[in-house]
């Protein structure tokens, strides 16, 4: 899955620091698009599932 970051991302301080000993201006590319991606990812809030709390033992209920 593609993230598109926004106007205001910044990529850490830590990933700028080690693309800068990266010479070879493919591989840095390839490792800032991955860098780019894992922090985002990373950023994306994970919706809970919610239970259906009139059966008892709160069973799960397909909230479409």
């Amino acid at each position: 899955m593609y993230i598109k970051p926004g106007k205001t991302f910044n990529l850490s301080k830590q990933s700028k620091r080690f693309m800068a000993t990266i010479v070879d201006p493919v591989a840095r590319h390839e490792y800032k698009r991955a860098m780019i991606q894992a922090q985002l990812a990373s950023e994306v809030i994970i919706k809970s599932v919610k239970k259906d709390k009139t059966t008892f033992g709160g069973s799960v209920t397909n909230q479409d």
